[in-house]
């Protein structure tokens, strides 16, 4: 797993990476299936929250995260708040390990939502929360204590069910709405159980494809389409980790993206000082084939035995990772134009992969720069919405290259590494 970055000195770029390193933090996203809430079909025999804690510890002990953002957490207040303490003190803060806080607890139904964080390298300095028609969307700011930078971390679990896409678009449109009068996203995540089946749905479109573009948030991995019982994305399936049915837990096998880290255009092209690590991205203990199967069925090599019955035992959900690099020098410079949006994959191999996005037709100019001030690739391309531009650049040594993106009001930049 590499981070992105961008720098014009091979002797810069080491020390770069080392302060990288330092800077790294992942962030997890889980659905815990029913912790401490138990309605008819999850009883304490069949989903206790004992033996769950226990289960998380594992998971947790393994994958090591810095902010776990839960959904599911049981109980309305002061329940919910015992649900919030008991994860904090059976499957967090165990083993000789104290680095481990929570936000207050926040939540009007038996399922909601949870953010732990670590205190050692972050402070909690705001939580509000965005109340839907059907269930409120947490939203935590943190200051991570080492850069100043501040992460915006939202948790959503909308309605499930085939039926009810147009609520879960409503859900997010007054999410959005929110995000609209505070002007941006800058550095800001949005996770959880979405219950999306496909790309097209109103709550994800309502997200990647906001009608105020400047508030996008974006899939780190790019796999759109219609994820539902399509083996294309059994490498992004979250949900289900059974293949039988019955009992707590939901069978079928593992056919659905439910469960997703999606980031603002800032972070994917750190241009506020975070940055995403390109390929961190994770449904844990996923290795592609599990298509309609179990997660330890047939046997999963990706962990140890142990975190793969725990995943198991744990939810019918898996958890999402991804990792963020802070204190960024960054690589980008951006658009004056609110209306244009470019991202350039970094780093670059074989291929130069550039979206460009727009809210009306242009022509856009890109020229691609060596460290020398030579032009190596220049084109020109007419978009009119959304446009993915590759370029084969496998001739082109390794090194830093600026990808100069201008158009009518528009002028931006891009430092990428060109690695093998």
């Amino acid at each position: 797993m590499r981070c992105r970055f961008g720098i014009l000195l091979a002797v810069v770029i080491l020390f770069s990476l080392y302060g990288y390193s330092q800077g790294r933090i992942k962030v997890m996203s889980y659905n815990l299936l029913n912790f401490n809430n138990y309605p008819t079909y999850c009883t304490t025999e069949n989903n206790p929250h004992e033996a769950k804690a226990g289960y998380l510890a594992t998971i947790v002990a393994n994958q090591q995260p810095d902010i776990l953002c839960c959904c599911e957490v049981g109980g309305r207040n002061p329940n919910l708040a015992y649900s919030i303490s008991y994860i904090l003190g059976n499957s967090l803060n165990v083993n000789g390990v104290t680095r481990w806080k929570n936000a207050n607890a926040s939540g009007n139904t038996y399922l909601n939502n949870a953010l732990f964080y670590d205190q050692t390298k972050f402070l909690l300095v705001a939580q509000t929360k965005v109340d839907t028609d059907i269930r409120e969307i947490n939203i935590y700011k943190l200051k991570h204590k080492a850069s100043n930078d501040t992460l915006k971390v939202a948790i959503a679990h909308l309605k499930a069910g085939t039926e009810y896409a147009a609520d879960r678009g409503t859900e997010i449109q007054q999410f959005m709405n929110y995000i609209t009068a505070q002007g941006n996203n800058d550095n800001f995540i949005i996770c959880g159980d979405f219950n999306v089946y496909r790309a097209s749905e109103p709550a994800f479109q309502n997200l990647v494809n906001p009608s105020y573009l400047p508030i996008a948030f974006y899939d780190p991995v790019n796999q759109m389409g219609e994820w539902t019982n399509s083996w294309n994305f059994s490498e992004y399936h979250t949900q289900s980790t059974h293949s039988g049915s019955g009992d707590c837990f939901s069978g079928g096998g593992m056919d659905d993206r439910f469960d997703f880290i999606l980031m603002s255009g800032s972070i994917i092209n750190g241009t506020k000082g975070i940055t995403y690590c390109d390929g961190s991205y994770w449904a844990v203990g996923q290795d592609g084939n599990r298509f309609n199967g179990a997660i330890n069925s047939p046997a999963n090599n990706t962990l140890p035995s142990n975190v793969i019955d725990a995943l198991y035992n744990m939810s019918d959900h898996l958890p999402v990772v991804a990792e963020l690099a802070f204190n960024n020098v960054g690589y980008a410079s951006e658009s004056t134009d609110a209306g244009f949006f470019s991202i350039v994959q970094n780093p670059v191999d074989d291929e130069l992969v550039v979206r460009l996005r727009t809210e009306k037709p242009r022509e856009v100019d890109v020229n691609v720069y060596s460290s020398l001030g030579r032009i190596v690739l220049s084109y020109s391309v007419q978009v009119a919405d959304d446009e993915v531009i590759a370029h084969n650049v496998s001739d082109l040594p390794n090194g830093v290259y600026i990808v100069s993106i201008k158009s009518e009001g528009v002028s931006v930049s891009h430092r990428v590494v060109k690695v093998e």
